[in-house]
């Protein structure tokens, strides 16, 4: 069984999706296709490939990871296919959003898109998604070897983020996703607040440094039932990052955060 991934920012409505699973099935008809997400937020690269590097290490060896949230659709920016370890392989454009993914599969090579034998016919500009991506991943899944592409690559873009800052008594990270509870996930890891001196046990208390100069207190906690309904908790996520949560409630909401805000984390 040959398993090909997908994730996108295109959500439900139009039939984007409906049009790359087919290419997928006609070029690869043995292929089975597992959604990862369509509901990135639109043209969001960096939650796009938290999403990605999250899911990734669930599926098994030689899984073809399809993902498309591009929105330089039609650029210069390179079609990129990036062959890692264990027989992975992703599939997208390179804008960072594979380069998270491609880290934790074990990064190996990169070739662009750019042989006739891996575009449709006529390509769109506003769609690489079915007419390079989909039918370049298709053709991987049924046995071509991803340097049959195009030429090799000297590396890919990283993701479009500030970097992570750990001190001593604080920690500033970023917004990455909010789920559907609305918890709050950032790019902190649970050591990345030991190697600060926080968190050291639970029920500690803490700060978060919001924006516009605001601060909130919360706890840190092992499990979401370890605060009353709408009091505000931190802890490590199922995913193994730091998530900022409320009892019952949403916490993006409460505390008025969005993707991509700058979050300091103190004692």
């Amino acid at each position: 069984m040959q398993i090909v991934s997908l994730l996108t920012d295109f959500g439900l409505k139009d039939p984007y999706v409906a049009e790359m699973k087919l290419v997928l099935i006609k070029n690869c008809p043995e292929a089975v296709v597992v959604d990862i997400t369509h509901q990135v937020e639109r043209h969001n690269i960096v939650e796009g490939g938290f999403l990605l590097e999250m899911a990734v290490p669930f599926f098994p060896d030689r899984t073809i990871h399809l993902a498309v949230v591009d929105p330089g659709v039609g650029s210069a920016r390179a079609p990129v296919v990036v062959e890692c370890r264990r027989g992975h392989v992703l599939v997208g454009p390179d804008n960072g959003l594979l380069a998270r993914a491609a880290k934790v599969l074990g990064y190996k090579q990169a070739f662009r898109i750019e042989s006739p034998n891996f575009l449709a016919g006529k390509v769109s500009p506003t769609f690489h998604g079915r007419d390079l991506f989909a039918i370049a991943a298709s053709k991987i899944a049924c046995g071509v070897h991803p340097s049959e592409v195009g030429s090799k690559m000297h590396g890919i873009v990283d993701v479009p983020l500030r970097p992570l800052s750990v001190r001593a008594g604080h920690v500033e990270c970023s917004v990455v996703h909010i789920d559907v509870f609305g918890n709050i996930i950032v790019d902190a890891r649970l050591v990345d607040l030991w190697k600060a001196g926080l968190a050291k046990k639970p029920r500690t208390k803490m700060r978060i440094e919001l924006n516009r100069g605001r601060s909130v207190a919360l706890t840190f906690a092992r499990a979401y039932h370890w605060v009353g309904k709408g009091e505000f908790m931190i802890l490590e996520g199922s995913q193994g990052y730091v998530e900022l949560a409320a009892g019952e409630a949403s916490a993006a909401e409460q505390l008025r955060v969005k993707l991509l805000d700058r979050l300091r984390i103190t004692g």
